[in-house]
């Protein structure tokens, strides 16, 4: 039996595909609907106002990773159609504000939510939070 390559060719691990906004087509008050789990933004400059809108119809324990390399002031996060956003424990997002990094590169921030489709079951057997998205970081 022959061996068979998959992948790109070389040594990319996941070639997973995200979502990447950036230059100056992304300005203040932009709305974005993720099409991926992973959505990168990477704006000429800090932003007042992004509104991002989770991906539709997500698998249950989807992880959603939202990253930007510049500060974002206020970033409003919505779930998209049927679904709805549970804050959890965290606080609620006010902005995304790059860390300073100790390696090569500019810094980067990340916020993430995790996907429930039937949520906890409780021994009353009524369902919590179902169709969800939790903050997790």
């Amino acid at each position: 039996m022959a061996n068979i390559q998959v992948g790109y060719g070389h040594g990319d691990v996941a070639g997973i595909p995200f979502d990447f906004y950036g230059g100056a087509t992304l300005v203040t008050g932009s709305t974005i609907t993720m099409q991926t789990s992973q959505l990168v933004v990477n704006p000429t400059g800090a932003l007042a106002a992004l509104t991002v809108n989770l991906p539709l119809n997500p698998v249950d324990g989807c992880l959603a990773e939202i990253t930007s390399t510049q500060t974002i002031t206020a970033l409003t996060i919505n779930a998209n159609t049927g679904d709805v956003l549970v804050p959890g424990v965290l606080a609620a997002v006010t902005g995304l504000t790059p860390v300073a990094s100790a390696g090569a590169g500019s810094a980067s921030a990340t916020i993430k939510y995790k996907y429930t489709l039937n949520g906890f079951q409780p021994a009353s057997g009524a369902a919590v939070n179902p169709r969800s998205w939790i903050r997790v970081q």
